[in-house]
């Protein structure tokens, strides 16, 4: 395999807590010798995708996990929702969500830098140079920043992709956003954090988990239908096992309903195309919103993401490049005369 070849894109799904199997299945990658040019992703992909932008490799951000993230922290209950029992049902009545999200951004602003040196990082500290080939439109829509992440705007029915649409919540310069803000918005899992609340010229944008809408943007770097790819883009799809929710009391509804909401998008189509570019992660019993997992389950969940990875690589039959052209080729003609 060539070094060109060695390039790829990456699209992560979105799985609550589920998501530490997209670091173990990173890993798997890193070592076959892939280093990522744009990557995008939704809720924990989005957490994923960000930190590989901004230049963390597999092996730094399972030292994180280990030794940075205090998981149960994540919950961060504030004022009412302290009170036991009803306070978190409270905190929902007055914010529109059980927690704050608050422990979770700033830990992301931390993070991201300690990677770039600086206090703010925003799109800008992630534009990359244009690559001879695109159009100025692929340019500016798709390539132009390393990091796509995807949110849903509830107040206006629609996703969004960041930057890139942040001209629809009328806050300026796309460059000017806040990465580590942009991924707040995209993890906000309704009825369980608060939403991000944008507000423009007396109206406001409620900005919540992109998985409502789009939880695995798969086609989101593809090329022009017919033209060959320069590299391949690889999605992560976070696999949930057959298991029935225990539904008790008005929070394990929540969390049924959440649950749900951001693991059934995009199944059914990925049952027909894609697989090829597809690593299907098993995360077995556990759910995206447990977020009180001990060490050796989220051991487990790190090592599907591993093993998935070097499945799909290794085979049988191995990747191969050639045979991913083909196949992306043969797929690109079949949704356009579906289209048609």
């Amino acid at each position: 395999m060539g070094d060109l070849e060695r390039k790829a894109d990456a699209v992560f799904e979105g799985g609550g807590i589920t998501g530490i199997a997209l670091v173990g299945a990173l890993q798997g990658f890193e070592e076959a010798g892939f280093h990522w040019q744009n990557v995008a992703g939704t809720s924990a992909g989005a957490i994923t995708a960000a930190l590989v932008a901004v230049g963390y490799s597999a092996t730094e951000l399972k030292e994180i996990m280990d030794t940075q993230v205090d998981f149960p922290k994540l919950l961060d209950a504030a004022g009412i929702g302290k009170l036991w029992v009803l306070g978190p049902w409270l905190s929902f009545l007055v914010t529109k969500g059980m927690y704050q999200g608050d422990y979770f951004l700033n830990l992301m602003r931390k993070l991201i830098a300690e990677k770039k040196g600086k206090q703010r990082v925003t799109f800008a500290d992630l534009i990359m140079d244009k690559v001879p080939g695109d159009s100025e439109e692929d340019y500016q829509k798709k390539y132009r920043h390393k990091l796509q992440v995807v949110a849903s705007d509830i107040s206006r029915n629609e996703m969004l992709c960041l930057p890139q649409d942040i001209d629809k919540l009328g806050l300026g310069g796309l460059d000017d956003l806040e990465v580590a803000l942009a991924v707040r918005m995209s993890m906000s899992i309704p009825f369980l954090f608060k939403p991000v609340i944008m507000r423009e010229r007396g109206k406001q944008h409620w900005i919540v988990d992109g998985g409502m809408l789009r939880n695995f943007p798969i086609d989101l770097f593809d090329s022009p239908a017919g033209q060959k790819p320069p590299w391949p883009t690889f999605g992560f799809l976070l696999c949930e096992g057959p298991h029935d929710e225990h539904i008790r009391d008005p929070i394990s509804w929540a969390r049924a309903m959440v649950n749900t909401m951001i693991t059934a998008h995009d199944r059914k189509a990925l049952e027909r195309a894609d697989k090829h570019r597809i690593v299907k992660i098993p995360v077995g019993k556990y759910s995206a919103n447990n977020f009180e997992l001990e060490a050796k389950d989220r051991a487990w969940l790190y090592n599907s993401g591993y093993q998935a990875a070097r499945q799909f690589l290794d085979g049988p039959p191995p990747w191969d490049f050639n045979e991913y052209v083909a196949r992306q080729l043969e797929c690109c003609v079949s949704k356009e005369t579906a289209r048609r």
